[in-house]
């Protein structure tokens, strides 16, 4: 087996190659790297690939294009160190039964403590005492909060940040509907939670959190009309993709005082500096960072290469993406 590994920024290659994972990698096949600091070209990747039986790619990668793949005539796995493969990979690749898996788990894992994070912080109105105290401002014992525990809170979308999301939160006795065409009412009863409609998850729930892909299909999935569903004083929390709320009728919702909101993500990244969601009431808005823990970051690499340990060991794959599943991914 021999591993061509195409991710060539620094940094990003300090992270993902740690010891255990250069390790693990060097136990189970021949790896060559290429040059790290000079950007990796798709010409230069074509050349290269028809030696390899195996690549590993992560951001920054070249696309496997199906002309690429056309010449790749030996390659039986791809391993993609990071999320969405829509960017990394042709579908072309299903077609050729190669054998693609990626390391989406420890994302999942990252974005769902986010998530959680922010459910706390709205829930618990932190931005608004901080600035009370600072203000010279102390509570009392007439103040409450709505806080997370006992609460009925709508989960959209049925992936492994949703998942997670579920598993977080049964700490603390919360009553989740789910919405997603993809989840079977026995999934449901498996994670304990009720299968509803869009609009009984945003009429129900004081909190509802977004977790599905972004597609044609999703994108706007949440406008004006949905927003308007939420009861007084919800909380929206985004850790997706910012398209898949309509933002004007979103920033609409926000300037009057209704509901509440924290999000991750935008329809433009990064962020303008003047952007109104950085000026209204009742927001708290984060530089997209839901990847970001260090510690899973660096278990994107070792899940990947842990997968094709067992790819050459001839034994079911952790995390293999399908075709079906591949159409689901967000875009980018």
């Amino acid at each position: 087996m021999k591993t061509l590994v195409t991710v060539w920024k620094k940094e990003l290659r300090d992270l993902l190659f740690g010891e255990d994972a250069v390790r693990k990698l060097t136990a189970v096949s021949e790896a060559d790297w290429v040059e790290v600091g000079k950007p990796y070209e798709a010409e230069q990747l074509k050349r290269d690939i028809r030696r390899y039986d195996a690549v590993i790619t992560s951001w920054g990668s070249p696309k496997l294009t199906a002309d690429i793949l056309a010449g790749a005539g030996q390659l039986k796995f791809i391993g993609h160190a990071a999320g969405t493969l829509i960017p990394y990979v042709d579908p072309a690749a299903f077609r050729s039964g190669i054998a693609v898996v990626n390391a989406n788990t420890a994302l999942a894992r990252s974005t769902a403590e986010l998530a959680l994070t922010l459910m706390l912080n709205g829930a618990w109105e932190i931005g608004k005492y901080r600035d009370l105290l600072r203000s010279g401002s102390w509570g009392d014992n007439g103040n409450t909060v709505m806080g997370l525990f006992g609460q009925k809170v709508g989960i959209i979308g049925y992936g492994e940040v949703a998942r997670e999301v579920i598993r977080l939160l049964s700490g603390f006795n919360t009553d989740i509907r789910l919405y997603s065409p993809y989840c079977t009412q026995q999934e449901a009863d498996a994670l304990g939670v009720r299968l509803v409609g869009l609009e009984t998850v945003l009429s129900e729930c004081r909190i509802v959190s977004l977790h599905d892909t972004l597609t044609e299909s999703t994108r706007g999935m949440i406008g004006k009309r949905q927003l308007q569903l939420l009861q007084d004083g919800a909380l929206l929390v985004n850790t997706a993709r910012g398209p898949l709320i309509d933002e004007a009728a979103l920033k609409e919702e926000l300037a009057s005082g209704r509901i509440y909101a924290a999000l991750d993500v935008y329809h433009t990244e990064p962020l303008p500096p003047d952007d109104t969601l950085l000026q209204l009431p009742g927001v708290l808005c984060m530089p997209h960072i839901g990847a970001y823990s260090g510690y899973w970051k660096s278990q994107l690499a070792v899940m990947v290469i842990d997968d094709l340990a067992r790819f050459v060991a001839g034994k079911p794959l952790l995390r293999q993406v399908t075709a079906e599943r591949f159409e689901r991914m967000t875009t980018k």
